[in-house]
């Protein structure tokens, strides 16, 4: 990668989306639930419906897409690599979140066929009516130069 563009990468790091607010509904979480087979929490009587499974934090990947457009990165530029969450407290149906998403790091790597640069997102979920921080996310995605 070349050093302007691993700079412009870099200076990034730091940089934060514009904060978003959401309120999911029990059927948002069910639908989420069963479109990857969770079953942690359901019962035969009791599918989840009552607290959000931890992937859910999964939809909320606008502030990654922003940030990116901000750094000139089209999303066929880059592959989503490694997501993560921390849960600190459930989220139930109906609570409003907000959240934003910010650069957390930029590393580069020369790669086979195209130099890569992984970059690192994290995302703090916050309860709007506590400011309780119900999650955080992270997730990286491998940026590769020269892909058109």
């Amino acid at each position: 990668m070349s050093s302007a563009a691993f700079e412009r990468l870099k200076s990034g790091i730091g940089r934060a989306s514009a904060e978003r607010r959401v309120i999911l509904s029990g059927k948002e979480m069910r639908d989420f639930a069963a479109c990857v087979k969770a079953t942690v929490g359901a019962t035969s009587h009791s599918p989840i419906s009552s607290s959000a499974i931890p992937t859910v934090f999964t939809i909320f990947r606008e502030g990654e897409f922003e940030l990116l457009n901000s750094l000139g990165i089209e999303l066929k530029q880059v592959l989503h690599a490694e997501p993560g969450y921390s849960l600190r407290a459930p989220l139930s149906p109906s609570e409003e979140i907000r959240f934003t998403t910010r650069i957390s790091s930029v590393v580069a790597k020369k790669g086979r066929s195209a130099n890569l640069a992984f970059i690192a997102f994290e995302t703090d979920f916050v309860r709007t009516g506590d400011g309780e921080t119900v999650a955080t996310a992270r997730s990286t995605m491998v940026y590769r130069e020269g892909v058109e």
